[in-house]
């Protein structure tokens, strides 16, 4: 009797985790990820009957179940009901959209926040400094991974589906192959940041020396006007708009 691919367990396992959260599975990218067949994959996926195994999602009614009592009493949270206390972290998930309460921030994180740069020069190489360490570290990953053995696999995820007699988990490994192509793209990203970072500090960069040619073409002009100095060879149509000739007279 033939051995069972690995990959076609994982395929299985992965294709139904994820379509019982409602993830819609692309099976030409599920089999280039897992360098199969596309073909293969279908075959399969009919022959293994992916889809019967797939959880239905419950069914619930919308509003309130039958016999609910949350909502007995409470108007609104300006209401009877006061709502959360100040700086209650219910609703807090992943903290990258939560409110910051300065009054609740380790010291750490607070010398962190007094630091962080706001004026534009600083902000920029504040950015071109942290975008410079993560190139380098996805590079440094991409040499480890090309170093790896002929084979070579890393554990991505563990997937457990219970029901029947018993228990199956299966594990969903990348090659060393599709993680270089995972850390090549966040490469190609991180690069194009620092390329739009340069040419922001470049645009400072130039804005500064227009504005000290200004200024410089300026003093010439008031110190012609006072007579202090004879400065020739500057004329009052050079490229300075009225405002600026006005104020040197």
């Amino acid at each position: 009797m033939a051995r069972r691919s690995a990959e076609r367990d994982t395929a299985r396992a992965e294709y139904i985790e994820r379509r019982s959260r409602g993830e819609e599975v692309n099976l030409a990218e599920l089999a280039d990820r897992l360098g199969v067949k596309r073909q293969t994959l279908r075959n399969w996926k009919s022959a293994d009957k992916w889809d019967d195994a797939v959880p239905p999602p419950p069914k619930r009614k919308r509003g309130g179940q039958p016999g609910n009592k949350n909502s007995r009493g409470k108007k609104n949270a300006a209401g009877p009901h006061p709502g959360a206390p100040p700086g209650n972290k219910n609703a807090e998930k992943d903290g990258a959209y939560s409110a910051v309460f300065l009054d609740l921030l380790t010291d750490q994180e607070r010398e962190l926040v007094e630091k962080t740069p706001l004026e534009a020069r600083e902000a920029l190489e504040h950015e071109m400094k942290i975008l410079k360490f993560r190139e380098h570290k996805i590079l440094g990953k991409i040499a480890e991974y090309e170093k790896s053995e002929e084979g070579m696999t890393y554990l991505s995820a563990v997937t457990e589906i219970r029901g029947g007699k018993s228990d199956i988990t299966y594990s969903m490994k990348d090659s060393a192959f599709k993680r270089i192509q995972s850390l090549q793209e966040a490469l190609y990203k991180v690069q194009g940041r620092i390329a739009k970072t340069t040419d922001s500090l470049r645009g400072l960069e130039e804005s500064a020396a227009r504005l000290a040619l200004e200024r410089e073409r300026l003093d010439i002009l008031r110190m012609r006007a006072s007579g202090s100095v004879d400065v020739g060879g500057l004329e009052e149509s050079d490229d300075l708009p009225d405002k600026v000739l006005e104020d040197a007279r």
